[in-house]
């Protein structure tokens, strides 16, 4: 741990290069055409919401909360705009795409500025998962199950993701295949 978090500083981004790696202004442009576009549907229903003009509503507020809050919470955008979730019962076909991209986009910054359950994590050449713990507040995870032989090796990041990027932590391919855990990091079996 000490390692970790002594090691060498990286060159930090400015803030608007860090919107651009992100894409926020794609984001918050996708938003406002989603907006739009959710503004011509009416009735319907699904299971947050009576209406789509009371999904309109809620979608205003988050758009302001995203777009004006010093730091954003994208978690309300990404569960609105998962696949088969709000935004493809009111928007359908004809919302796909758009709501494709903004999934895809609120879930990048997610999964790059909150931990998010299952997602492979390393850290100067660890490597490891974010599990849900008993520790852990509902929605929130930071428990990293680090991939050693170890019986239980786990550390608690929770509320730290800024912390973890800035001594190097970060998001890896999630196809890695890891030596001594399974991907949900429970510990891998041998078998003869």
């Amino acid at each position: 741990m000490f390692n970790r978090l002594f090691k060498k500083k990286r060159k930090q981004l400015s803030k608007v290069e860090f919107w651009e790696k992100y894409e926020f202004f794609e984001l918050i442009a996708d938003l406002h055409l989603a907006e739009k576009l959710l503004s011509e549907f009416k009735g319907g229903y699904c299971r947050k919401f009576d209406s789509a003009e009371d999904f309109h509503k809620a979608l205003i507020d988050g758009i302001f909360d995203v777009e004006f809050d010093n730091v954003p919470d994208f978690t309300q955008i990404w569960n609105w705009f998962a696949p088969t979730c709000e935004w493809d019962s009111f928007a359908g076909i004809e919302g796909f795409e758009l709501g494709n991209r903004i999934f895809m986009r609120t879930d990048y910054w997610k999964k790059n500025h909150d931990f998010v359950s299952g997602t492979k994590v390393s850290v100067n050449g660890e490597f490891g998962v974010i599990i849900k713990s008993e520790l852990d507040k509902p929605n929130l995870f930071g428990t990293i199950r680090w991939d050693t032989a170890k019986e239980n090796d786990t550390e608690d990041w929770n509320e730290m993701f800024g912390t973890f990027t800035k001594i190097g932590g970060k998001i890896i391919d999630q196809n890695h295949i890891f030596k001594y855990i399974n991907d949900d990091g429970t510990k891998k079996t041998i078998t003869d």
